[in-house]
């Protein structure tokens, strides 16, 4: 049965995500859903700009500097509510970005950047999409990290030894859990996800995992057993066919069709040789998995050429399941797309607060209101037949219908919604212009939100 997707105005959406958060007191959680309000309906602002009255902003300072307002206490209902899957297919795609508040010399606690010249947190978060419905859901879960400042004539035991970044995937995993019954979860993790820890608690967890390789020198096992480099292993597997694909512009090569050679094998990892406390206690030493590689044939000069090695738990029988593996790895975007969301449209790196515990709370609530933001971008497309009537606040259309007089809101589709929303965010909407990203589409709301304010101050005053 197919899901209804209904576009929340601002104050209801708040009150599903953050009503239930447990703060100890009934009035912190009443500040939070004001703070949370102000915070959605002005992402792009610091918390001045959203709290304009002294008192408001006062208020919120204090509530972010309570021992029980955490990053955890602000976003666990919402990653509970995520986790709360019906039957189906979905992706959780993880990945880790930097927020920066090196400009804010006088936070104290944060960790390092970069060359360590630079000075923040580091979000690890968890974004869960469904297969089947193709929309964000939200996020499964999130961790903080702090970069530590490496000492001088540090040895290679005591680097182990510390707390490292690539601990967070193997912790997010443990964090995110078991599906529901009836939900087959698979977690989507760049090269910075090459973890054996992590890859052992997904396992355990009995969910699956599309990870692109970053180790080609490790030693593996082939299926007869016999010991050699993955690189080499790479290099003997067994050819499924060839597809093309369109690829986006990166730094590292520009936007085109590419022709691929896709080809697997099975390989058994090895546990490393410093385990973790967590790894020996697990006493897993070996982990069996497919390989799949696709690799690009003909590259234009000037290009780098394409060569993805993705590591699976799930079957590779055929050249139909080599590409659905391919195709979950191409998914990988949405969190590239949903921590820019964070940034540039959330402004996450615009709060100044004194501590790091206290930013780590903004982030918290930061995060969760990036969601609803990037959500925007696909829920027009998820069901485009569906009628914008029963899918979209009154009040929206209302105000879309003053904006665009020639719109006709008795037929309007929630894709043609979005893309009339998106216009007034300077989409032009021609042919080739494609579908309106996130951006454009709250740029839109954002005008629309104005006048939806003038009609119900309008209102008033009769």
């Amino acid at each position: 049965m197919e899901s209804v997707v209904i576009v929340l105005d601002n104050k209801q959406w708040v009150r599903e995500n953050f009503q239930s958060c447990d703060l100890g007191d009934a009035r912190r959680t009443k500040r939070l859903l004001k703070v949370a309000e102000s915070m959605v309906d002005a992402p792009e602002e610091s918390l001045p700009g959203q709290n304009p009255e002294w008192a408001d902003l006062k208020a919120a300072y204090r509530f972010f500097d309570t021992d029980e307002v955490t990053f955890e206490a602000i976003s666990e209902p919402h990653w509970n509510q995520t986790r709360n899957t019906t039957k189906g297919r979905f992706l959780l795609i993880s990945d880790t970005t930097d927020v920066d508040f090196t400009w804010h010399s006088a936070t104290q606690g944060l960790g390092m950047l970069g060359n360590g010249k630079g000075r923040g947190i580091q979000l690890h978060a968890c974004l869960m999409y469904d297969l089947g419905e193709k929309q964000i859901v939200g996020l499964a879960g999130a961790l903080t990290h702090y970069r530590a400042f490496k000492p001088e004539n540090e040895t290679r035991a005591q680097c182990l030894a510390r707390n490292r970044e690539s601990d967070v995937w193997a912790k997010l995993v443990e964090q995110v859990g078991l599906a529901p019954e009836g939900s087959q979860w698979i977690h989507v993790f760049d090269r910075g996800g090459d973890y054996f820890e992590a890859m052992c608690r997904i396992k355990l967890t009995k969910n699956d995992w599309v990870i692109r390789a970053s180790q080609l020198n490790r030693s593996v096992l082939d299926c007869n057993g016999k010991k050699l480099k993955l690189s080499k292993a790479v290099e003997e597997s067994t050819e499924l066919g060839t597809f093309t694909m369109s690829l986006r512009s990166t730094p590292r090569h520009s936007a085109r069709t590419v022709k691929l050679a896709v080809s697997y094998c099975e390989v058994t990892f090895l546990a490393p040789s410093h385990k973790s406390p967590w790894l020996k206690q697990s006493k897993m030493t070996e982990l069996p998995m497919r390989v799949v590689i696709a690799k690009e044939l003909d590259t234009p000069e000037g290009n780098q050429p394409i060569c993805w090695v993705i590591l699976t738990s799930l079957p590779v029988e055929s050249f139909a399941d080599a590409w659905t593996v391919l195709e979950y790895y191409e998914h990988r975007w949405m969190i590239e797309e949903y921590n820019r969301v964070a940034k540039s449209g959330c402004s996450i790196e615009k709060h100044a607060l004194r501590t790091a515990e206290r930013l780590e709370a903004v982030i918290g609530l930061t995060s969760v209101v990036a969601v609803k933001l990037f959500q925007l971008k696909l829920v027009g497309r998820n069901q485009p037949d569906a009628k914008a009537a029963t899918h979209v606040p009154s009040a929206w259309l209302s105000s879309l219908k003053l904006m665009r007089p020639r719109v006709r809101l008795s037929d309007m589709t929630v894709y043609t919604f979005f893309r009339e929303l998106a216009k007034l965010g300077g989409f032009l909407g021609r042919k080739h212009d494609g579908e309106p990203g996130w951006q454009t589409i709250w740029k839109g709301y954002q005008r629309l939100r104005q006048i939806a304010i003038g009609i119900a101050l309008a209102e008033r005053l009769r």
